[in-house]
């Protein structure tokens, strides 16, 4: 990341960063997530809706938590790029808040509405910083995100829930579309306006999605800190594991 990328994630609320991971990086850690977003989806369709939250059988599946599953999402998520990245905008002290796999199959054909990923759960008041990364070439016509830049100078704002998801904006502006190598990544404000549209093509749109807050935050529902992964101490890498378990709060992109 360098000085124009911070500058325009805070007047933007977000910036890409091109092949921050080689094709074959991006390859190995699509071979560990495709097992658990698989076994995902079967459960799903097994289910009496065919569906379980924002996810629905063979449409789109949201796949939290692999960092709870192996040590190699762990050591994915703590990487010293995001020791980087994520350091100059949250702070020394930093925490992985949320991982997820988000795979949109062929012919999915609704959108994701457009949300805040704070006004998910709405436990955090706090920005912080959502990092999508493209398993594969994610393209307008797969189903690739797009955003309302300079919009999460609004702050939060009020979201309806829809049977799709949660909604904070329901106007014309279709926003600007980010589509990504393999390999990229756009990072984002938490607080920006972001959709995603249907995939009409025939190949599964894959990303995975990694946040991170300052370590110390504080859930506005209850009073308590977050226990979070931890990746960064005073700046430095610093990966501890020891409080995986309290990640239960949900969030989505």
């Amino acid at each position: 990341m360098n000085e124009q990328q911070l500058k325009q994630f805070y007047e933007e609320g977000y910036f890409i960063l091109e092949n921050l991971f080689s094709s074959q990086e991006m390859d190995e850690l699509t071979e560990q997530i495709d097992h658990y977003v698989n076994e995902h989806n079967e459960k799903l369709r097994l289910a009496e809706e065919a569906k379980e939250g924002v996810s629905r059988a063979n449409e789109i599946t949201f796949t939290p938590h692999l960092v709870k599953k192996e040590a190699y999402f762990q050591k994915f998520c703590a990487h010293q790029k995001f020791v980087d990245l994520t350091t100059p905008i949250l702070g020394g002290d930093v925490s992985l808040y949320w991982d997820q796999a988000v795979y949109k199959r062929p012919e999915t054909a609704k959108d994701f509405p457009w949300h805040q990923d704070n006004g998910y759960g709405l436990v955090l008041s706090e920005e912080y910083v959502t990092c999508w990364l493209a398993l594969e070439d994610a393209t307008i016509e797969n189903g690739c995100i797009w955003v309302k830049p300079r919009t999460h100078k609004d702050g939060i704002v009020e979201h309806q829930i829809t049977p799709i998801g949660w909604q904070c904006y329901f106007g014309d502006d279709p926003g600007i579309p980010v589509e990504l190598k393999k390999g990229s990544m756009v990072v984002f404000s938490s607080l920006l306006f972001h959709r995603s549209g249907p995939n009409v093509s025939d190949s599964v749109r894959k990303g995975y999605i990694l946040q991170y807050i300052p370590s110390g935050v504080v859930n506005i529902k209850t009073g308590a800190t977050f226990k979070k992964m931890i990746i960064a101490k005073n700046g430095q890498a610093a990966l501890d594991t020891s409080m995986l378990e309290g990640q239960d709060q949900h969030a989505a992109v």
